[in-house]
């Protein structure tokens, strides 16, 4: 499935009880922001920014998404990043697939072999 929210393309698919989710952009490559040098207002927050962008997006109120039992909120703040709020009780994971940024949200964490 995919979402456009203000310029962000939010490709979202859910497989073996995981929701992975991928965000891309006309204007530019979008990346996850580094938590070590972004301080987080929320424990539960993840922002994503697109890179090089001399366009910044206009900030977009909150919007909740469900998809199965997953539920998440996207909003666009006003320095343009696309940032999305989760449950605590999700484990996420980043990974890089097909050159892009993607989380995997599950509730139950990695099986043990």
């Amino acid at each position: 499935m995919q979402v456009n929210y203000g310029p962000y393309n939010i490709r979202i698919h859910e497989l073996d009880n995981k929701l992975s989710v991928q965000i891309t952009s006309n204007l530019g490559k979008v990346h996850i922001k580094d938590t070590e040098k972004h301080e987080q207002n929320f424990p539960n927050e993840i922002c994503f920014k697109i890179e090089s962008s001399s366009n910044k997006p206009t900030p977009v109120g909150l919007k909740r998404y469900s998809f199965g039992d997953y539920t998440f909120i996207l909003g666009i703040n006003y320095c343009g990043e696309l940032c999305l709020f989760h449950s605590v009780k999700l484990y996420v994971s980043q990974k890089l697939i097909d050159n892009i940024d993607t989380l995997t949200l599950s509730f139950l964490s990695e099986p043990k072999a």
